[in-house]
C-alpha cells in the first residue's frame, strides 16, 4: 500500500506536472552491441527478463516519464531493426512509421509520454548513432559528456524530447496518506453469480441528520456492482469505514448486463450511471455502452427511470462512467473510459445539471482528457482544496491491475500523474474516492493474487487535515 503525503487541502504543495512517476534505466546487451532505455513500469520486460535476454543494467535512473498522456505531452515509442539488432527511440510525429519501415525497422512499441518542449525542471534527452556498432542510445543531457560520446565514436545527437531527471521536486508523492486496509466489505449475495464479486461502491452522505424514515435510518447510501454482469445492489452504512456494509439482499437491477454504477445527489432525487451488457447480449448488436437514470421515490434510492443511453456508438467500447459535481460551481460531469483499437482514452462531458448531460447526441464522445497505448481505464475524480485528483486503473507488468492518480487543476484538461504512482498496491483496481468530512475514503477492488480474479471489494483511508 503506497502511503504518500502531499497537497493541503487548502493550497498547492506540490504542482502538478512537476514530476513524474515511472524510471527510465539504460541496458547494454554486448552480444548485440544493443543500448536500450527501458521504462520500469508499464508493459514493458521488467529488469529480470531483460537479463534473462542478456542486457546488463545500469543501476542509475537516466529520467523520470508518463505513462498516461494528455495533450501536452508526446509518446515516445521505440523501434527494432532484425538486420542491426538495435532498437532506437523515435517521439510520436518525429519521423512517420512508413519512412520508419522504409529504413527496415519493424517492431514499433509504446514507451511513455515526455516533454516536447522544455519544461522548468526539465532537461533535454537526445539518441546517438554509432556507425560501426549500427547502434543507437538514448541519453539524458550531461550523462555523458557530448565530447566523451564523439570520442568513443558517437554521432548525429539527435533531440528526442525533455523530461524530468527525478520523480519529484520536492520529495512529496503528490497524494494522501493512506491507512491499512479493510479487506473485503461487501459480500457475494445469493443472487450473485458463482464467480462473480462485488467490485465498485459508490457512496452517499444521504440521511446525516440520522432521520429513521430517510435510507431505513442509515447515513450513508451506497450502490456496489460486480466483477462480472450479476448486476447492481445497493449498500448501506451509519460510518463510511465500517468493515461490513448492511447489503439489502435482492439487486437493484440485474438481467441486462449491468455493470460499473455512478451515484449523485440530484437535489431530492439520486442521479445513476452505469454500463448494461457488458458481457455482451446488446438488442441491437452494439458494444457495452453508458446509460442514465434518476431515481423516482426521491432520497429513498431504490426505484428508479427506465434506463436512457448517455454514450452509445458502433464499434466502440465505452465503459466505467462515473459522475462528479464540481463544488466550484456546481456542473456535472460524466467521465468514462474508450477504447479505440490500441488507444485508450478517459472522456468527459459536462452540463449544469445531470438531466443536461442527456441534451447531447449519445455518439458524442465528449473531451478528451489523458490517453495511452497502455491499458487506462475506471476513471473517478474528487477535488480537494484546489486540485482534482483523477484516479484509473492500469494493466501493468506482468498482467498485474494497477491503480494509478493524476491531478490537474481543471477538471477536465492538464491531467498530469503524481510521483507516488502506481497507488493502491499491486493487484487494485476499480477506486471510488469519497471525502466526507475531513477524511479521504476509498473504495477498490483488490486481486488477492494476480491473475486469479479472486476479486474482494476493500475499504481505505487517509486524513486530509
Amino acid at each position: 500500500m503506497s502511503a504518500a503525503a502531499n497537497a493541503a487541502p487548502g493550497g498547492l504543495l506540490l504542482e502538478p506536472g512537476s514530476g513524474a512517476a515511472t524510471p527510465v534505466h539504460r541496458y547494454w546487451h554486448p552480444g548485440d552491441r544493443d543500448w536500450i532505455s527501458v521504462p520500469a513500469h508499464g508493459s514493458h520486460p521488467a529488469r529480470e527478463r531483460l537479463e534473462s535476454y542478456g542486457y546488463e543494467p545500469f543501476p542509475e535512473v537516466q529520467f523520470y516519464v508518463y505513462l498516461i498522456g494528455n495533450t501536452e505531452l508526446v509518446a515516445n515509442y521505440r523501434w527494432w531493426h532484425p538486420a542491426d539488432q538495435d532498437w532506437v527511440d523515435v517521439p510520436d510525429g518525429s519521423i512517420s512509421d512508413e519512412r520508419m519501415r522504409e529504413y527496415g525497422y519493424t517492431i514499433k512499441v509504446f514507451q511513455y509520454f515526455a516533454f516536447p518542449a522544455a519544461r522548468p525542471g526539465t532537461v533535454a534527452v537526445h539518441r546517438w548513432w554509432h556507425p560501426t556498432d549500427r547502434d543507437w542510445i538514448t541519453l539524458r543531457e550531461g550523462e555523458i559528456s557530448d565530447e566523451r560520446m564523439e570520442s568513443l565514436g558517437y554521432r548525429d545527437k539527435t533531440f528526442l524530447f525533455h523530461a524530468y531527471p527525478y520523480d519529484s521536486p520536492t520529495g512529496e508523492d503528490g497524494y494522501f496518506s493512506l491507512g491499512e486496509p479493510h479487506r473485503g466489505v461487501l459480500r457475494p449475495l445469493p443472487w450473485t453469480g458463482p464467480d462473480d464479486r462485488p467490485h465498485t461502491l459508490s457512496v452517499l452522505d444521504i440521511n446525516p441528520d440520522r432521520a429513521p424514515d430517510v435510507n431505513q435510518g442509515y447515513r450513508y447510501l451506497g450502490y456496489y456492482g460486480h466483477s462480472g454482469c450479476s448486476g447492481i445492489g445497493i449498500a448501506r452504512a451509519d460510518d463510511p469505514a465500517t468493515p461490513a456494509w448492511d447489503q439489502q439482499e435482492e439487486p437493484l437491477f440485474t438481467g441486462h448486463g449491468e455493470r460499473w454504477c455512478s451515484a449523485l445527489r440530484d437535489g431530492e432525487a439520486i442521479a445513476l450511471v452505469h454500463n448494461v451488457y457488458w458481457c455482451g447480449g446488446s438488442p441491437d448488436g452494439l458494444p457495452y455502452y453508458v446509460v442514465g437514470r434518476k431515481s423516482t421515490d426521491g432520497l429513498a434510492g431504490t426505484r428508479f427511470t427506465e434506463p436512457r443511453p448517455l454514450v452509445k456508438e458502433p464499434h466502440r467500447e465505452n465503459g466505467n462512467p462515473t459522475l462528479f459535481r464540481d463544488p466550484a460551481d456546481g456542473r456535472v460531469y460524466l467521465y468514462w473510459f474508450r477504447r479505440d483499437g490500441d488507444v485508450f482514452t478517459i472522456r468527459v462531458r459536462a452540463a449544469a445539471d445531470f438531466d443536461g448531460l442527456f441534451t447531447a447526441d449519445p455518439a458524442d464522445i465528449g473531451e478528451l482528457v489523458v490517453y495511452s497505448a497502455e491499458v487506462v481505464a475506471a476513471p473517478q475524480v474528487v477535488k480537494v482544496g484546489e486540485l482534482y485528483y483523477l484516479v484509473v486503473e492500469t494493466y501493468e507488468n506482468q498482467n498485474v491491475w494497477m491503480s494509478r492518480v493524476l491531478t490537474s487543476t481543471s477538471p477536465t484538461t492538464g491531467f498530469f500523474e503524481v510521483p507516488a504512482n502506481p497507488v493502491y498496491g499491486a493487484g487494485s483496481a476499480c477506486v471510488f474516492q469519497h471525502v466526507f468530512g475531513g477524511t479521504l475514503h476509498s473504495y477498490y477492488c483488490n486481486e488477492r493474487t494476480p491473475g486469479s480474479a479472486n476479486w474482494a471489494l476493500d475499504h481505505v483511508s487517509a486524513p486530509l487535515g
